[in-house]
């Protein structure tokens, strides 16, 4: 089960997200961002709820300091502020996105989930670009440009025997113009 942190200052609100997301994540709380910090530095998160507006340190300050100790970890905001100027700090800071209260339960849940898969899948693609920049790439188009000269060379052959050798009549059978199935012919060394 993922780990999800909400910070938020107001207990109710907390305990509220913790029984909506609780049987989907396991729900750690904290009511301001230095107690916050101190769950993140003591268990390993999967993603964090985050209240723009905290006593103290504020959200975007902790975002902050997120981005400094687990540049990684998705942070989603919510915000009940009319100021649209603080989530567009946590946006630039690196925030996931962003949820308005009051909010609908089920697109907290949504965007919570979204942000957990987005920040997996990234995970994912930066672990097979570190692999691929290790290992040599294996060059794939010459053993299959070969396979297909190969079936190239057997459709003409074939055209030609049925032909009787005729290349006007094989490059109409094989729906090209003479000129092209000459210069294929010479390409491939077939032998009339």
């Amino acid at each position: 089960m993922k780990n999800l942190l909400i910070v938020d200052d107001d207990p109710h609100l907390l305990e509220s997200l913790a029984i909506v997301f609780s049987g989907i994540y396991q729900v750690f709380s904290a009511l301001s961002a230095e107690d916050a910090v101190r769950i993140v530095r003591n268990e390993k998160m999967d993603v964090v709820l985050l209240d723009v507006v905290l006593p103290g340190m504020d959200g975007i300050e902790f975002l902050s300091v997120l981005r400094s100790e687990a540049p990684d970890l998705p942070v989603v905001m919510i915000s009940g502020s009319p100021s649209v100027q603080p989530v567009l700090k946590a946006l630039e800071l690196g925030a996931r996105d962003y949820v308005r209260k009051p909010f609908d339960i089920a697109e907290l849940r949504l965007v919570v989930g979204r942000a957990l898969k987005n920040a997996s899948l990234e995970r994912r693609v930066k672990e097979l670009e570190e692999k691929l920049s290790v290992s040599p790439v294996v060059d794939l188009q010459k053993p299959l440009k070969k396979a297909v000269e190969e079936y190239e060379k057997k459709l003409i052959q074939r055209a030609l025997r049925r032909t009787g050798g005729v290349q006007t009549r094989a490059a109409e059978e094989l729906g090209t113009t003479r000129r092209i199935l000459r210069y294929r012919i010479e390409k491939l060394q077939i032998k009339s």
